[in-house]
């Protein structure tokens, strides 16, 4: 008889294994597959203004209210209603840099799913649609996965629609004392991103529907919810000033077109394509609702999460950013769906293998060349142009144009004494449209540098041919100083001789 070798057989050691380690180690595998889908780059401009504000805050003791970082609009009213997330970010980037930002946006995106599991698991459905609507979940999150303030208000807005499911399909076991809960999760919410705004709707949404059923209990219950999470909405430096930035956003939407996360959602970039499987998904169980006999459909039980979701969907097509809430409710009303229209199980298990193995192939195939960015893509910013200019001081006195994304960068990159024209804060929204219209001519875009009386422009090196930029910046009034494979600098040539 052979002798055993001395390196273990590992499939035996696997057969031998208990049960429950086995089903653990399954579990750490299935989350290992998923995990690329959360270690995205991060490459959020808006996170250096935020790094510019929370700085400011840690000198100053006080919260924002009027702009100190550019000259197009010094001291400006801004009202800072993600200030809460802006110190977060700061403090664990001083502690552990962009590795520790990575590790813990990672965490916010794990957080907004365990929301989900519990609500499909009290719909007790079967482990491996769980962990495929995991996975769809991770393949989903690459569109938004960067690191936001944002990310804050996708973990409330799962566990808001948590608790409304739970007290729709068990009234019992929520009381009104929950209200308290709302109440602090709202003073939180409200102090680190807008996105609160979503929850009271979630709410008066279940209310709505409570009221057309004449449900009047549950009714006057999810009231005090609503009420409750209002109140804890107030508490924030700035009172009513975060309904108020909603407001301005709603009102300037033509300039919010001009910026990519708000415009339409668009199916065709691969990072949105798991999304758009869920449209798939969506327009599918429609369809297989509509086949079935109307007394089949219990629409009064079912009536909030679903119309919850068609609502969200059609939002999302008007506006990219609300994509993460349609999913979120999409997923989270996946177990009432597949029982409504009672598909077979061997169906829905062979569904959801797919979409576990085409998940994991879509989020390992989409990872792997962003891996030598980690954990920060500064390719997008213009690091060596920033570099130039603050080894020249006199250019800290002119008057810089600067591109919409890069201003925040800039503005952290060279303080204290180098201001931007503007970055991605709202109170540049006009200055947005401004700019659309200038660079749509050679003779606007010389009429907009005339008028605001710009010095210097730092611009995106598009590979174009110098005789292009020539056009925009003629060699007349204009000279380059500098040029690297992102960014040009162009200084007035009564300016040249200066640095």
């Amino acid at each position: 008889m052979p002798k055993r070798g001395l390196i273990p057989d590992a499939y035996s050691i696997l057969l031998n294994l208990k049960p429950q380690i086995k089903v653990s180690l399954f579990y750490f595998l299935i989350f290992i597959a998923a995990l690329p889908a959360f270690l995205i780059p991060i490459r959020n401009p808006d996170l250096f203004w935020g790094f510019s504000a929370a700085r400011w805050m840690l000198i100053s003791h006080a919260f924002p209210r009027f702009d100190f970082l550019s000259w197009s609009k010094p001291h400006a009213p801004w009202i800072d209603f993600e200030w809460l997330s802006q110190l977060i970010f700061l403090g664990l980037y001083k502690i552990g840099g962009w590795t520790a930002l990575l590790v813990f946006k990672s965490l916010l995106l794990f957080l907004a799913w365990i929301p989900i599991e519990i609500g499909l698991r009290q719909k007790r459905l079967e482990t491996s649609l769980i962990l495929g609507a995991f996975l769809l979940w991770a393949a989903t999150s690459i569109s938004h996965s960067d690191l936001r303030p944002e990310l804050f208000s996708l973990i409330f807005f799962a566990w808001a629609l948590l608790a409304l499911e739970i007290d729709r399909q068990n009234p019992i076991l929520l009381n009104s004392k929950i209200s308290w809960g709302f109440f602090g999760v709202f003073i939180l919410w409200s102090n680190l991103h807008a996105g609160f705004i979503f929850g009271e709707a979630l709410i008066l949404i279940y209310a709505f529907f409570r009221l057309l059923y004449r449900e009047i209990p549950e009714l006057k219950k999810t009231l005090l919810w609503g009420t409750s999470a209002f109140l804890g909405t107030l508490i924030n430096p700035y009172g009513m000033g975060p309904y108020q930035v909603a407001f301005i956003h709603l009102k300037e939407n033509n300039a919010l077109n001009s910026i990519a996360e708000w415009k339409a959602f668009n199916f065709l970039p691969p990072s949105h394509w798991p999304t758009d499987a869920v449209f798939l998904l969506l327009l599918l169980a429609l369809a297989m609702t509509l086949a079935l006999k109307p007394n089949h459909i219990e629409l009064k039980k079912n009536s909030p999460i679903f119309c919850l979701v068609l609502f969200l969907s059609l939002a999302a097509l008007a506006h990219r950013r609300i994509a993460p809430y349609f999913v979120i409710a999409f997923l989270m009303a996946g177990g009432s769906w597949l029982k409504e229209i009672r598909v077979k199980e061997k169906y829905s298990l062979n569904g959801s293998f797919i979409i576990a193995l085409g998940s994991i192939f879509f989020i390992w195939s989409f990872w792997t060349p962003s891996i030598q960015n980690l954990p920060f893509d500064g390719r997008l910013f213009p690091e060596k142009a920033a570099d130039f200019i603050s080894q020249r001081d006199s250019l800290s006195q002119l008057r810089f144009y600067n591109p919409w994304e890069w201003g925040g960068y800039l503005a952290w990159k060279l303080r204290p004494r180098f201001k931007v024209y503007c970055d991605g804060r709202y109170i540049f929204h006009d200055l947005l449209l401004a700019q659309k219209k200038a660079l749509s001519s050679p003779s606007n875009w010389a009429k907009f540098l005339d008028s605001q009386k710009i010095d210097a422009a730092l611009i995106p090196h598009l590979k174009q041919p110098l005789s292009w930029y020539s056009l925009l910046m003629p060699k007349s009034k204009w000279a380059l100083v500098y040029e690297d494979p992102t960014a040009l600098l162009f200084i007035r040539k009564n300016y040249a001789s200066s640095p």
